[in-house]
């Protein structure tokens, strides 16, 4: 697996998470208690770990640009 190959990896990832968060928010107005707290901790996780793929992508995507600059 190539290195681009991978951050597009890590991109199919995050959108499925940020699918995941998008089918749980209409559920904030309807849970309550410890549920709510539940549901928010939940959507808390898969948001922390979105931002974690979409950054990893990020810096895959730039890896070889990053190298190249440095060298000019």
């Amino acid at each position: 697996m190539s290195i681009d190959e991978l951050a597009r990896e890590y991109e199919r990832q995050y959108k499925v998470l940020c699918a995941k968060m998008d089918a749980l928010r209409p559920l904030l107005c309807v849970y309550t208690g410890k549920d709510l707290y539940l549901l928010r901790k939940r959507i808390r996780i898969y948001y922390d770990m979105a931002c974690e793929c979409k950054n990893t992508a990020s810096l895959l995507c730039a890896y070889y640009g990053e190298d190249e600059d440095g060298l000019s």
